[in-house]
């Protein structure tokens, strides 16, 4: 006597099988792409690095040449990047079929707080980036902040917050005026008569009005005088006064 088959099971094998297949289909078009060298990223273009190398920064976001480019995950490289005190903001972009851009911008180091016997780096704001027991570059030593504790990638939490602003603003005008390099220290610990002392000069500058012309008389008296005080307190009308050491 034969078997009965169901009309419903015979009807269900072909659409089974097709979907199978269709199933199969998929999982061999993700794997190619996955796989494939075509797809295998060949070029990582990095811009805005000075502080750290192009292989500091691959190293960073961990992924390397011939990784498949579908592997990469850029949010989460931006946010490994940025985790990092010298590097201000990051932007990623993927150029199929084997490119990725790289766009950083880097916090830069202004000057030097002395703390406990080591140096806080400090940026234009004030923020710790690193520390250390010297420092490598001719920067200025920042005197007159007062704070007991820090963190490193955060900004100083001073006692003396004007201080601080007095900072953030001298530093922007020495960006400004490229005069990083000749200012040998600044001391705050008044921020009514802040005073800048460049190679033997001895430069009182009186509160943060009237900066920027303050830094353009001082680069004039730079280039006359190497040693003495000078007063630019008074600026604002037109009076600077020199006095020689003695």
């Amino acid at each position: 006597m034969g078997r009965i088959i169901p009309i419903n099971n015979v009807q269900s094998q072909p659409k089974f099988t097709k979907i199978l297949i269709f199933v199969v289909l998929i999982v061999v078009f993700f794997l190619l792409f996955f796989t494939s060298p075509f797809f295998g990223v060949q070029k990582i273009e990095i811009r805005g690095n000075e502080h750290y190398s192009e292989e500091q920064i691959i190293e960073k976001i961990n992924f390397n040449l011939n990784k498949n480019i579908f592997l990469f995950q850029k949010q989460k490289a931006e946010k490994l990047l940025c985790q990092d005190p010298y590097i201000e903001s990051a932007r990623i972009e993927t150029k199929l079929p084997n490119q990725i851009k790289i766009k950083i911008k880097e916090r830069k180091v202004v000057g030097y707080v002395p703390y406990v016997g080591t140096y806080l780096y400090i940026d234009k704001d004030g923020r710790v980036l690193e520390t250390s027991s010297t420092y490598k570059d001719n920067l200025p030593v920042v005197q007159g902040l007062e704070f007991d504790h820090f963190e490193i990638g955060e900004i100083i939490p001073v006692k003396n917050k004007n201080s601080l602003n007095v900072v953030a603003v001298m530093a922007q005008m020495m960006l400004k005026y490229n005069l990083l390099e000749d200012i040998i220290k600044i001391d705050v610990s008044d921020p009514s008569d802040t005073h800048i002392y460049v190679k033997k000069l001895d430069v009182s500058m009186g509160n943060i009005e009237e900066f920027d012309k303050k830094i353009q008389w001082l680069i004039q008296i730079m280039n006359v005088y190497d040693m003495g005080k000078v007063d630019l307190k008074n600026i604002d009308k037109g009076r600077a006064v020199f006095s020689p050491l003695t």
